[in-house]
Parts: structure tokens; sequence; C-alpha cells
């Protein structure tokens, strides 16, 4: 009888024991999504943000999008009527939320360890990289989601060696391609990790990788041909170098990097300093981890060695994948948005790593408690950061969608243009979106990508054709004083003097040219 006792005892210490675990990870989980959604919904108070590549993914842009799953998606669902801005804002919602989720989920999955699953995931959602772009339409946040499935689908196949799950691993990371071009690197540390697998032989695992390659390649390449078939552009790039970054691009992407941990107002020798030190304790961390791990027999659990494996090594992979692109296009730097998916990535690694040594002794639990206190600084950081750009969303707005742009009395001189009127402008894309309306950007000296001069239609024939639009008085030359970042169109004085423009309104942020105002 009191065998039967303890035994009932036991039971329900383990019953009540996963119960409260469940409700533990349903609670969470809840929270920091509903937390999540908040910050999204308060950010984009004036409407989602809008950026100049925004217009782009909208089909607003007479420059066309290059990877499609975004403008797909956001196009498909306001073609039913909801229109761009509410389509790009339910599409944030969901990529918000299933982007936290979904890390809460992988952490959860990966260390066991709620404590240091719920750290991660909120020091994620309250990172200012995380809350503003997801705040605008832009086409990271769909990139994470798919970087994610990816992951998590390829844990279910280590757990499980179903190859279902590796092939729906593969699909999302073909869809993750089609989202943004850098998706790459993710499949060439996943290769490497199936070929680490030691739960199988050799046979295996090459199957592995092959399988999981040409499911990938398949849905990518398959667009690539049938896109350069059917539009006559892919990937909207020429297979040349024509990368321009100088040791100033460089020394501002080495910049971006720093952002992740501490604000502009610290000194960038330091910044420097706590980036290398971070980076350099996780490394030696994750190399430990993995090496431990993958020493055990072939029935350990896998997942502890290889998921950090593809983390760390999709950081090289990545970075390595942007310096090849840098040489390939011109005026392209490593700024924040394109460093964003090695931040997400980084910040799972360094949870999982910490966790797992969250009882070791000697230098292991001295790093461990470095990269922990690091976590503190960087968390009131980001709290403070995200906390000031949020309210600034809120009052001002984001890029087009801002309350800069609501008030432009440019924009409203424009209105008055006649319906028939050609317009050329510095800032088309914001006429575009804000007036919906046909325009054109003025005469371009060079190709943003290339660095070169267009041989299809040299800046001479553009400054002509616009010519004959002035002089026909059918077309007007739009400037904003607030667009001034594309320094390859041609400058205002520039046009002034070779078309001998006639101002016909001049406003505080910006002045229309043309032949004589409508009805004069």
């Amino acid at each position: 009888m009191q065998y039967d006792a303890v035994t009932e005892s036991a039971h329900d210490r383990a019953f009540w024991s996963e119960a409260l675990r469940g409700r533990l990870y349903w609670s969470c989980g809840t929270a920091l999504v509903l937390f999540s959604l908040a910050l999204f919904l308060f950010n984009t108070y004036q409407g989602i943000g809008v950026l100049p590549d925004s217009t782009r993914y909208m089909g607003l842009d007479q420059n066309p999008y290059d990877a499609p799953l975004y403008a797909w998606m956001l196009q498909g669902l306001a073609a039913t009527g909801l229109g761009m801005a509410l389509a790009a804002k339910l599409l944030g919602i969901v990529f918000v939320c299933a982007n936290t989720a979904l890390v809460w989920h992988i952490l959860v999955r990966a260390t066991g360890r709620y404590g240091y699953a719920l750290a991660g995931t909120a020091l994620l959602v309250i990172s200012p990289q995380f809350v503003m772009l997801h705040s605008t339409a832009m086409s990271e946040p769909l990139f994470i989601l798919m970087l994610l499935s990816t992951l998590l689908a390829l844990l279910c196949y280590l757990e499980t060696e179903k190859r279902t799950w590796l092939v729906v691993s593969a699909v999302a990371l073909g869809l993750a391609a089609l989202t943004r071009f850098t998706a790459p690197p993710l499949g060439a540390a996943i290769a490497i990790a199936l070929l680490l697998n030691r739960r199988h032989g050799f046979k295996r695992r090459l199957e592995d990788v092959i399988l999981f390659g040409f499911v990938s390649a398949v849905i990518f390449m398959g667009w690539v041909l049938l896109s350069q078939l059917t539009a006559g552009q892919s990937i909207g790039r020429e297979l040349a170098f024509h990368g321009n970054m100088g040791l100033r691009q460089w020394l501002r992407s080495l910049e971006a990097l720093t952002a992740w941990l501490l604000p502009d107002d610290v000194p960038f020798a330091l910044r420097i300093v706590v980036l290398t030190g971070f980076l350099g304790t996780l490394a030696v961390l994750t190399v430990a981890q993995v090496r431990e791990t993958l020493r055990r027999k072939a029935g350990a659990k896998v997942i502890d060695a290889l998921l950090p494996l593809i983390l760390g090594l999709f950081f090289f992979f990545y970075l390595g994948f942007m310096v090849l692109s840098t040489s390939i296009e011109a005026n392209l730097s490593l700024n924040g948005r394109y460093a964003f998916p090695i931040f997400v990535m980084t910040l799972l690694l360094a949870t999982i790593v910490l966790a797992h040594f969250s009882k070791s002794s000697g230098i292991w639990k001295l790093l461990h408690h470095g990269l922990v206190a690091l976590a503190v600084v960087v968390a009131a950081s980001s709290l403070l950061r995200t906390s000031v750009r949020s309210y600034a969303a809120y009052e001002s707005g984001i890029g087009y969608a801002s309350v800069l742009w609501s008030n432009s009395p440019t924009l409203e001189a424009v209105k008055k243009l006649p319906a028939e009127a050609v317009i050329y402008s510095n800032g088309a894309d914001v006429i575009a979106f804000r007036l919906e309306r046909p325009v054109f950007y003025i005469p371009k000296y060079v190709d943003l990508r290339t660095g070169e001069k267009d041989p299809n239609k040299p800046f001479e024939v553009q400054v002509e054709e616009l010519r004959a639009g002035l002089t026909a008085g059918t077309a007007y030359v739009v400037f904003f004083d607030a667009v001034n970042w594309r320094f390859y169109l041609a400058t205002e004085d520039d046009l002034k003097q070779r078309l001998f423009l006639n101002e016909l309104v001049s406003e505080k942020d910006g002045r229309i040219y043309g032949k004589t105002l409508p009805g004069n």
C-alpha cells in the first residue's frame, strides 16, 4: 500500500509538471506575441512604414522588384480591394506574430529552458532592428519567417528522421530565396550539418544533401528561368564586378553590426571592442558545445550540436555572401537592413549556447556570466532605443507614410496638375504612393547598381525626351527637398541650366517646373 502511494505521488508530480510546462509554454508564448503585436500597432499608428523599396514591391515604382514572393503576396492581397497600405499592414501583423512565435518555439525546443527561451525571445522582440523592420512594408520580415520555417522543419527531420520534413525544409528555403536572394548561405550551412549527422552512414548523409539541395534549387532556378523567358529579367543584376565600396563604406557596414549591441552614442572604438568580445566569446562557446555533442554516440540528440553549428556557419557564410554581393553590385553596403538576418540567427545561437553552459564551471561559467551581463546591458539599451524610436514613429510615421508627406505642400500642388500631365520627379515613388498617379524619374547620370551609364538610354537621350515634353507643355518636373539621397539622378541646378526650367510653384519643401501653370 505504501509503495502504491509513493508511485501515485510520483505520477501526480510528473503529470502536474508536464501540465505546468504546457501552461508556461502557451502563456509565455502568447504574452510575447501580444507584446510584439502591440509594439507593431503602436509604431504603425500613422500607417505601416513605406520606404523607397516598398513602392517597388507594391508595383508603384517604374523600377521592377527582384525577388518576387513578398511582392506577389502584397499585390495579390491588395487586388482584393484592400489597397496597398492596408494589405501591407495586414501582412505585417501576420509576420510579426509568426516570427515571434517561431523564435519562442525554436528556443524552447532547442534549449528546454523556458527562462533562457523567454529572455532570448524578449531580447529580439524589443530590439530596435526587429521592431522597425517589422513596422515597414519590406521583405525582411517574410524572409526571416522563411528562414525560421526552414530551421523548424529541419529540427523535425533531425528528431523524426522522416524525409518529408527534409523536403518541407528545402521548400521553405526555396521560398526564402524567392523572398531575398541572400538565402543560399543557410542552405550551405544546412548541407554541411547534414554531412556531419553521425546518426547515418555517409551514403544516407550524401542523399540527404542532394535531396535538400535539389528541391530548394528547383524552386528558385525554376522561377529564374521562367521569369527570364517571360519578363526578360530575373535577379536584376549583371554577373559582373561593379562593386565600389571603399574604406568609408566598410566602416559604415561595421557600424551597422555594432548597432546590434550598443547605440551610436557610445564611442565607435568601444563598440568595436564589445562586438569583437561578444563574437569571440560566442565562437568559443559554440565550438565547445558542437565538439562536445558530436563526440557522443550516434543516438545522441543531434540537434544539440547541429543547430548551433548551422547558426554559426550561417554567420560566416552570410557575411561572405554579402562581400560577394558588394563586389557585384555598386553602391551596396551591409547596412542594418541587410545585417538583420544574421542578427536574428546570432541571437538564437547565443541563447542556445548560454542555456547549454548554464550549469558549467570554471572558465565556461565565467564566459557564460560575461555574455549574460552583456545581454542585460543590450536589453536596457534596446528598450531605451526602441521606446524613443517607437514614440517618434507613433507621432510622425515612417517613411512615405509619415506626416511629413501627408502635409507636404508640394504634393498638394502636384494634385492640381492636369490629369494628362507627364510628371518627372526625384521622388517619383512618393508621388506614386501618395497620389496614385503615373510618374517618372528625372534623367539619371548612371545606373545605381552598376555605377555606369545606361547603354540603352544615355543621359543625353533622357534629357532630350524631357525637353520635348516641356516644350509641348505636357511635362512637369517636381523636386522634393526631402529626397536627397539619389545622387545618381540629375541635380536640380543641372536640369535648370540644361532645360531653362520655368519655376511654376515654389513651396517650403519643393518646387514644380514646367511651361505654364494650368489654366494660364
